[in-house]
């Protein structure tokens, strides 16, 4: 039986639950899209958030039936070009680009002594984090180059784990993403989701908005279990 008390690590997700800086990838890659001629589209804008560069440049021109005109290498570079974009676009971040509520629930686990991880597929994660001023708060963030698979598959949130020195199933994961919540679960850690209902259906915990994010939160529906 699952017991709150066997929790002392949180891991999170970085676009979507510390920051809405998804906003930002999807203006890069539409800005992408364009400059190839292909057009954006309902289905992009949905499949793209949470895939590593590569396969969103695939992604793309495949929806444009371009890919066999792209060798690797030319891949490689239209990816650097769309992070350029991206890194334009966050250069003006600040503290007022962190979600409502949490810097308080950051401060609750600080004070709670909770473990804390940033498992982010960004590689530009640890620019984001500096830019909003929650070094303090992340001094522990898993590079995504080091890992050998992306989200949905576990391995982000295993590697995370692994830095607290925790087994996984010690571990809260925090996501937004249908993506990201089916690592948190293949990794054995409690999954916590955060946004639309349909989106976050299979979290074990489900909160609406950031703002809602607490401990007491987490194991009123813990217990409820």
């Amino acid at each position: 039986m699952v017991k709150f008390e066997q929790y002392s690590g949180v891991l999170f997700d970085l676009h979507g639950v510390i920051a809405d800086s998804s906003q930002y990838h999807l203006q890069a890659w539409h800005q992408l899209a364009d400059e190839l001629g292909i057009a954006w589209s309902s289905t992009l804008n949905e499949t793209l958030l949470g895939m590593d560069r590569p396969e969103a440049v695939v992604t793309i021109l495949k929806a444009g039936h371009r890919l066999d005109q792209y060798s690797e290498e030319e891949r490689r570079k239209l990816g650097e070009h769309k992070n350029q974009m991206y890194l334009e676009l966050i250069s003006h971040m600040s503290p007022v680009d962190v979600l409502p509520g949490i810097i308080d629930f950051l401060d609750e686990l600080k004070a709670q002594h909770y473990g804390v991880v940033l498992a982010s597929a960004s590689v530009n994660a640890p620019l984001e984090i500096k830019k909003m001023q929650l070094e303090n708060y992340f001094p522990l963030i898993v590079d995504p180059a080091t890992l050998s698979h992306n989200k949905p598959d576990p391995e982000i949130y295993q590697r995370a784990a692994e830095m607290l020195k925790l087994p996984s199933d010690k571990c809260i994961g925090i996501e937004d993403s249908k993506t990201g919540l089916t690592a948190v679960n293949r990794s054995g850690a409690l999954s916590v989701g955060v946004g639309e209902t349909a989106e976050i259906a299979s979290a074990t915990v489900k909160f609406h908005s950031t703002n809602e994010l607490t401990l007491a939160g987490i194991r009123e529906q813990i217990d409820r279990h």
